[in-house]
C-alpha cells in the first residue's frame, strides 16, 4: 500500500460491486437522453425576472415563474 491510498480495514466480507443489466442501462440512456433535451438551448422560453437587469441569475425557464415574477409550484412529472 503507497502513502496516497487511503488504509482499509478488512471486515472479512467481500463487497461486491452491482454490475447494472442491458435493460437497466436502456432505460438509464432513456432518461438521461429526456433530461438533456429539457435543457438544450431553446428547449423552454426563457424569461427575465424583474429589477435583475438580465444577469445570469436574473433567467429563470418561463414554466417556473408567472407573470409577475413570483414562483409558480412546478407541476408533476408526468411518466412516459
Amino acid at each position: 500500500m503507497s502513502a496516497d491510498e487511503p488504509e482499509q480495514k478488512n471486515t472479512g466480507r467481500e463487497t461486491e460491486i452491482p454490475v447494472p443489466d442491458d435493460e437497466a442501462i436502456a432505460a438509464a440512456k432513456k432518461k438521461m437522453e429526456e433530461i438533456d433535451a429539457r435543457y438544450e438551448p431553446g428547449a423552454r422560453e426563457t424569461v427575465v425576472l424583474p429589477g435583475s437587469d438580465g444577469t445570469v441569475s436574473g433567467t429563470a425557464f418561463d414554466d417556473y415563474v408567472d407573470d409577475e415574477g413570483n414562483l409558480k409550484k412546478p407541476e408533476p412529472e408526468k411518466d412516459s
